[in-house]
């Protein structure tokens, strides 16, 4: 079975548990997306526990053993699936639930429906740590738009008057990768090309870039899928639309592709396709054109900037991925929103400055409160900030912090309309974070410059100058 064909599984496989490994159960894994996977039996991954119950009058009663809560979880469930060819395919399954367990009762067994977390197509694991590989590969929508460099010239020489050149001619050129280092992963954006069309009626030549991560000797599945995120966190940022991962794969250097005839070829190796939720998906998949981008690769440094990025977004992932669920789902209501940016900020100013000076107000020195911390990131995020919010930022930190409030303590208006705060500011905060990283990360001026000539960033400030603006009397 290909990647492709395994977007979105639907197999027929023995299961079973690590521990128990000669109580396999048939039944059936499918797998969405979006909605995870759905892992429906035949019977019960434990065997029914029967204990007898003696009664007063020297009967036997015969009763089931109930599962208690934690046995619902299954950090590790094992499947084979035989192929029409006869090949049998590994499956691991990991951080599953047990739908239905906790209700069983009778004698007979009952078919068990599990929800699994994650899945691993191509290898048996027995323990999550054990876990390993030394490359991943991973595919995001909207990564080639943000990298915004291609390989493919097009050329049609009849253009010219010419009747005897070819119609069309395309050459696709390979480019280099940018490559650069994370603690002691190799990480890389690499260009893939491929030929499409079944050559007889159709031709051409398909351009994608990826990201390849390369830890040696070996690195756990964590240390790959942090990087990733990070990388789908700045994709997601600097093309202003959801970076999904569409496609992830482990490779082990003692697994390798095989001939017909069963022998290894250790020059090319064989995937271990990982499928997991990555939280939320971005509802919008449409293509992106080089306007809409905020900022590019290049814009951002290379591969330097991106090397400066994943040291940065390590420092401060809790708030980078609190904030970014704000940015992949639009089902988030506007208030929180501006809740979760807001906390991710004043932690953020909280880690970048861990002894900040005391303030002097009222009389008194006091230790920065929230206004204090979100008025020094935005003294840290510089003048397109500044000029995104158009009001002085003391002023504009106040109102951020009467609408937190609002909406932490369930203030009037809130609590009489249900509504407090607006998009503008819901857009304000996020760019402030968003900002105070690049910063951090020292991103260089292209990229502020791009983001202040981007049409969105322009609208919300003429949003605010019109809201400040005095009205004209008529």
């Amino acid at each position: 079975m290909s990647v492709s064909e395994f977007a979105h599984p639907d197999v027929l496989a023995y299961w079973w548990l690590p521990d128990y490994p000669d109580r396999r159960v048939p039944g059936r894994l499918t797998w969405d997306p979006d909605r995870g996977g759905d892992l429906k039996l035949m019977g019960e991954l434990r065997k029914p526990v029967i204990l007898d119950n003696h009664l007063a009058d020297g009967g036997v009663q015969k009763y089931r053993v109930r599962p208690n809560k934690l046995e619902r979880h299954y950090p590790v469930i094992l499947g084979s699936h035989k192929t029409n060819a006869g090949r049998e395919e590994a499956y691991t399954l990991l951080n599953s639930l047990s739908l239905n367990s906790v209700g069983f009762h009778g004698l007979e067994e009952f078919p068990e429906h599990i929800s699994p977390g994650a899945l691993l197509h191509g290898a048996w694991y027995t323990d999550p740590s054990e876990i390993e590989a030394d490359r991943a590969i991973f595919d995001l929508s909207h990564l080639s738009s943000w990298v915004n460099l291609s390989g493919l010239e097009i050329e049609y020489p009849q253009l010219s008057g010419s009747h005897v050149d070819p119609f069309i001619v395309i050459t696709g050129t390979d480019l280099p990768a940018f490559s650069t280092t994370h603690e002691n992963a190799i990480v890389e954006l690499r260009q893939l090309l491929r030929q499409t069309g079944d050559h007889e009626h159709a031709s051409g030549v398909d351009q994608s870039w990826q990201l390849v991560i390369k830890i040696e000797p070996m690195g756990e599945l964590e240390r790959f899928t942090d990087i990733a995120i990070d990388i789908r966190a700045l994709v997601t940022i600097g093309a202003g639309k959801t970076a999904d991962i569409t496609r992830a794969v482990l490779q082990h250097p003692q697994l390798h592709q095989h001939t017909l005839d069963g022998t290894p070829v250790p020059a090319f190796r064989d995937d271990i396709t990982y499928l997991n939720r990555w939280a939320h998906r971005g509802s919008n998949d449409s293509s992106i054109r080089k306007h809409d981008l905020y900022f590019d690769l290049e814009q951002l440094g290379g591969a330097d900037g991106v090397r400066r990025w994943l040291d940065a977004a390590s420092t401060y992932r809790t708030e980078l991925r609190r904030v970014m669920a704000t940015r992949y789902t639009d089902a988030m209501y506007l208030e929180d929103r501006i809740m979760n940016t807001s906390a991710a900020l004043e932690r953020f100013d909280k880690v970048r400055r861990p002894d900040a000076p005391k303030v002097f107000r009222d009389g008194k020195w006091h230790v920065a409160s929230f206004v204090d911390r979100i008025i020094a990131c935005a003294d840290y995020a510089g003048p397109t900030f500044a000029d995104l919010i158009v009001e002085d930022a003391p002023v504009w930190a106040k109102r951020v912090k009467f609408v937190r409030n609002q909406l932490a303590h369930h203030d009037d208006p809130f609590r009489i309309t249900g509504e407090v705060g607006e998009h503008v500011l819901a857009e304000q905060v996020y760019w402030l974070f968003v900002m105070c990283l690049l910063r951090e990360c020292d991103a260089p001026d292209a990229t502020f410059e791009s983001i202040a000539r981007h049409g969105q960033i322009r609208w919300l400030s003429e949003q605010v100058e019109e809201r400040l603006s005095p009205s004209e009397s008529g």
